[in-house]
């Protein structure tokens, strides 16, 4: 029997990746990860570099979770005035990722055995994307946050309330390392399927940063100029949105442990492709694919 506070602090880690405030920047996320290039084209590398860029990633979100946690309740309550102007500037920095990807920057993530010196670099951009998603989250999650983990740790032992932040972590990494394996297969196939298609990936994933950028900071700048209280009646686009995201936190909040295992099956299947992929690969002595030029 799985003790209700950890249940209930998993299911709310899972839904932190939906939530309406930052819904813009699980898309932007994973436009993020399609635009990167990896150090080479096997499928077993990329599925590896998914689990590490969305474990990265997971750490930035639960880092920024945890510091607003630990702050708001010890009275340091400027920090949730600050949130929406942080979160508009988030909202600039995707929009001029997007710019970037646009004009043919490209973003270089290997894993550190094939790249150890560019590696180092591009974690700390992922780690970086991670707590710009947070930042994004942190107005629609918060109190949730706070009241299914720091209860916990004002209420009950310390060693309850890290372990209810670790479960609630658990939640919120398993959607986003399972998305990315999930994509990273696809995005592989696709290559694979339509030689030549790598150079367009980081131009769509260039758009897409741009749209959901754009979609962040005008949905701040309506709620710090109007009030929160307007947003329901912000267009279309709005409506569009916010009706995708609660959608998906209604569906995962059904039945969290079924979502959970699910995500945790991807993950599973991607490890197991990733060691399939590469003992073949030893086997054969095969040499990976170059970089479309």
């Amino acid at each position: 029997m799985i003790d209700a506070p950890l249940a209930l602090a998993f299911a709310a880690g899972l839904v932190a990746t939906v939530n309406p405030c930052g819904f813009a920047m699980l898309p932007a996320y994973l436009s993020y990860f399609m635009g990167i290039e990896e150090s080479d084209r096997s499928t077993g590398t990329a599925v590896g570099t998914a689990l590490a860029v969305g474990s990265v990633v997971s750490l930035g979100f639960l880092l920024v979770f945890g510091v607003a946690g630990i702050l708001i309740t010890a009275g340091f309550r400027i920090v949730i005035d600050l949130i929406p102007w942080v979160a508009i500037l988030v909202g600039f920095g995707v929009v001029a990722l997007g710019i970037a990807l646009l004009r043919g920057y490209e973003m270089t993530v290997g894993l550190p055995k094939a790249q150890q010196a560019s590696s180092g670099r591009g974690y700390r951009s992922v780690f970086l994307f991670g707590v710009s998603y947070a930042v994004a989250s942190l107005s629609c999650t918060l109190p949730v946050f706070l009241t299914v983990v720091a209860t916990q740790v004002t209420r009950g032992s310390f060693v309850s309330g890290v372990a209810t932040f670790l479960v609630y972590g658990a939640g919120m990494a398993v959607v986003l390392v399972a998305v990315t394996v999930a994509l990273a297969i696809g995005k592989r196939s696709l290559v694979t399927w339509l030689r030549g298609s790598a150079r367009y990936i980081s131009k769509v994933s260039g758009v897409i940063l741009i749209g959901a950028g754009s979609y962040i900071v005008w949905f701040w700048f309506i709620g710090l100029t109007f009030g929160a209280e307007t947003l329901g009646g912000g267009g279309r686009v709005f409506s569009v949105v916010e009706y995708l995201s609660q959608t998906a936190q209604n569906t995962i909040a059904d039945a969290p442990l079924i979502w959970g295992f699910g995500f945790m099956a991807v993950i599973a299947a991607g490890i197991v492709v990733m060691l399939v992929t590469r003992r073949a690969g030893r086997k054969t002595g095969a040499v990976p694919l170059p970089a479309d030029e």
